[in-house]
């Protein structure tokens, strides 16, 4: 019979992080996972939830919202095909291609959460991003137009919760399927390169707004300290990456995780504080 490993043995590998990979073409293949599981995401919670949000919040209104023009052009409680398409096409991806490059960031140092990680993952999502859209802007003229304030807030929550736990769900489902690069099928690796690279490239396009400390897409101060946090444990992550590929000093690992927990606490505080007090804002 065998010995079930100590408790304080599961737990603390929950705290650490060892690449699992060990060549670039299995790095390549974790970013084309994690992408795909983000784009899957955004274009179901994204898309298709924002367009629920939209049904649930227009019918909670009654006849305070029916009828009017939201700020991106909708009308309350309408439903059309175009609408919709728009709403999956450019919400979902956009959404998709941030939450992709967010998830593999973090994903390393949200370890400790276990099978709860993609909700943890969504809260962290929430706490950065939804001060930089119109979701959670309380000079949204649309929060006016619908009002039930609670009910909104625990809708948008509740969305960016579902898009970590559906990206979660994803990725841990293509890592356990999708081929390896190495195995024989050159085109396998050109495709996850190419996945690889264009997602890089968005998230580096769409993340220098941010970090710049202008105006975010609502028009609105952006969260530069929870953004930097946020890099911080992106370099914190693609070190451990390399780590794992190319032998590095060990010294140079226990810098990088110290560097990435850091970073992940400063997006918990700095960016929970910020979108906290936009939804009490919107509340009252």
């Amino acid at each position: 019979m065998t010995k079930a490993a100590p408790q304080t043995t599961r737990a603390a590998s929950r705290w650490s992080y060892a690449a699992p990979f060990g060549s670039w073409s299995g790095l390549v293949r974790h970013v084309s996972a994690g992408g795909i599981a983000g784009l899957t995401a955004g274009i179901l919670v994204g898309g298709v939830g924002s367009r629920v949000f939209m049904r649930i919040a227009g019918a909670a209104s009654g006849t305070r919202g029916g009828g009017r023009i939201t700020e991106a052009g909708f009308t309350v409680g309408e439903l059309t095909l175009g609408g919709t398409i728009a709403l999956v096409v450019f919400i979902g991806i956009i959404s998709g291609i941030v939450g992709a490059g967010m998830y593999l960031a973090m994903r390393p140092w949200l370890g400790w959460a276990g099978k709860w990680r993609g909700v943890v993952f969504g809260i962290l999502l929430f706490g950065l991003t939804s001060a930089t859209s119109d979701l959670m802007n309380p000079d949204n003229v649309d929060f006016s137009i619908l009002g039930n304030g609670p009910l909104l807030v625990a809708l948008i929550i509740g969305l960016f919760i579902a898009f970590g736990v559906v990206a979660d769900w994803v990725f841990g489902m293509l890592d356990r399927r999708l081929p390896g690069s190495d195995e024989g099928w050159w085109p396998v690796g050109v495709v996850y390169a190419v996945i690889s690279a264009v997602g890089v490239m968005a998230v580096l396009s769409l993340g220098s707004a941010i970090l710049s400390g202008g105006e975010g897409i609502c028009g609105c101060e952006a969260p530069v300290r929870a953004s930097w946090s946020f890099l911080l444990a992106f370099v914190a992550t693609a070190v451990m990456w390399i780590s794992g590929i190319v032998r590095t000093p060990s010294w140079i690992a226990r810098t990088a995780t110290v560097a990435g927990y850091l970073g992940t606490t400063g997006v918990f505080v700095f960016g929970l504080l910020r979108a906290l007090s936009d939804a009490a804002d919107i509340i009252n």
